[in-house]
């Protein structure tokens, strides 16, 4: 019976490095296997990138999808229910404005404060907060004891001069006639003379006081100008001072927009240039020119305030409504221009949706100068659409949305 022949015995220390060289061998092979699987996703990331569809496996399963997708796939039937509009890019003039802030404030040339010359108490009160005046309109009527002072000083004038009169007409007479001496003449001609300068200077007192509108019993508030109550402040047995406050009347045909200059912008702004004015809740914009500019500054602000006057704005321009004055600052001519609207945010660029076949594709460009054409808003193109390329210039957001409905669809 043949024996098995027995194992000859490793060396020492040869078990351990022989399992070591095979451990090496392993770890290598797996680096190479995990490098060529790397390799192999990113050519799929960019097969799927050029194809802009989905990487279908053979079993039917999704494969993973790299960048965000920048095109989107839209009929134009889909388009124009979408209220999406499709125009050429093209060369124009950019007026160049800078935005300030600003508020809507009466004009203070044709506003008026209407207050009693001498205090009183209210009898009566003709008018109410909004309505529209003309100028000579009674306001309010007034009971003023001063005033019927004043009424019994000139009706006391007025006694004076008739009798002044009838003594003057009596020594004239008797002058005539050589009865009495010229000194009496001329006494009794003076003293009429002086009894009517004393009614005449009562008089004007009343009509300073009283703006030519009291009697016996007091005196009317009447409008200086003509325009819409603003400011109502009287009530029907009230006491009026002299220095109140009863109303104020303002012609609404125009209004002022003070608008605040910071100090980086006071060098680019100028009294003449045209501004554009526009409010939130007010769709069309109106327009005015700086007719002043302060020439000192607000200590805590470090602003000044230009002053846009307002001609015929309309209702909706109401005093106290913030607003946003572009001012025009320069005109310059650009190779590419496109309203502001059709630039959209996408993942940090700025981008345009331009029309590539049957997709709109995001494009990425470089923003200039902004400013307006018309009552436009509009920007500068400096790079990254040509001329006469047809790009999206109202409602793009919808074609953002769309992108943004195709990622969140594409993610497992």
């Amino acid at each position: 019976m043949t024996q098995p022949k027995s194992k000859r015995p490793s060396p020492p220390g040869t078990t351990g490095a022989t399992t070591r060289r095979w451990l090496s061998v392993a770890a290598v092979a797996a680096a190479l296997v995990g490098i060529t699987a790397l390799a192999t996703v990113g050519v799929e990331h960019r097969i799927h990138r050029g194809e802009r569809g989905h990487d279908h496996r053979e079993d039917g399963e999704h494969g993973e999808h790299g960048e965000h997708n920048d095109h989107v796939e839209l009929s134009d039937e889909q388009l124009t229910e979408a209220g999406v509009v499709l125009a050429p890019a093209s060369s124009g003039k950019v007026v160049v404005t800078i935005d300030l802030p600003g508020e809507i404030a009466l004009n203070g040339e044709a506003t008026a404060h209407v207050g009693p010359r001498v205090g009183g108490t209210v009898r009566a009160v003709k008018c109410k907060l909004g309505d529209v005046v003309n100028k000579g309109d009674v306001l309010a009527v007034l009971d003023s004891a001063d005033v019927a002072q004043m009424h019994g000083e000139v009706q006391a004038a007025r006694e004076r001069l008739t009798l002044a009169k009838a003594n003057y007409q009596r020594i004239k007479k008797l002058f005539d006639e050589k009865i009495t001496s010229q000194k009496d003449y001329v006494a009794a001609k003076q003293a009429y003379a002086e009894t009517k300068v004393a009614l005449r200077s009562a008089q004007r007192g009343l009509r300073a006081k009283t703006g030519g509108s009291g009697n016996a019993g007091g005196y009317a508030l009447v409008a200086p100008l003509s325009g819409t109550i603003v400011g109502w402040h009287i009530g029907v047995g009230e006491v009026l001072a002299e220095d109140a406050r009863a109303f104020t009347i303002a012609d609404l045909s125009s209004v002022w927009v003070n608008v605040t200059v910071y100090a980086k912008n006071l060098p680019r702004v100028r009294i003449g240039q045209r501004a554009l004015v526009r409010a939130e809740g007010i769709e069309q914009p109106t327009e005015g020119r700086i007719s002043y500019l302060s020439r000192t500054v607000q200590e805590i602000t470090r602003s000044a305030t230009a002053r846009v006057v307002l001609e015929d704005p309309g209702e909706a321009w109401r005093p106290g409504l913030f607003v946003t004055a572009e001012v025009e600052v320069d005109e310059v001519e650009a190779h590419v221009v496109v309203a502001a609207e059709a630039v959209q945010r996408l993942e940090g660029k700025h981008v345009v949706f331009v029309r590539d076949g049957n997709e709109l594709e995001a494009r990425p460009v470089v923003l200039g100068r902004h400013g307006h054409s018309g009552e436009q808003r509009v920007v500068e193109i400096v790079s990254g659409l040509t001329p006469g390329e047809l790009l999206v210039v109202k409602n793009s957001f919808i074609i953002k949305a769309e992108l943004g409905k195709g990622s969140a669809g594409h993610e497992h």
